[in-house]
């Protein structure tokens, strides 16, 4: 009821509603309001750009601590293109 409420009220004023306004619409206590509001919030896809016309995510802008699958393989990778360069090598320029 609030978030059909709310979206109407969003696309009539172009901007989040305030709680008044919503309280109004549906005939309620502002802090009725407030609170479900809190309870409730609003999901955000992390794959939504920011704005219309935006190429930016949040996503793009949130960090990752997490192992980058790719990681093991570059440095298996590399290892192997060392121990190879090093094998051409004489024993002394090796060292």
């Amino acid at each position: 009821k609030i978030s059909k409420a709310y979206s109407q009220l969003e696309q009539e004023y172009e901007r989040d509603p305030n709680t008044k306004e919503l309280a109004n619409l549906l005939d309620m206590d502002s802090q009725d309001v407030a609170d479900t509001l809190k309870i409730a919030g609003r999901h955000v896809s992390v794959d939504a750009p920011f704005a219309q016309g935006d190429d930016n995510r949040l996503l793009d802008v949130l960090q990752n601590d997490g192992h980058m699958p790719d990681h093991g393989l570059n440095r298996d990778s590399l290892t192997l293109e060392v121990e190879r360069s090093l094998s051409v090598l004489a024993p002394r320029e090796a060292d």
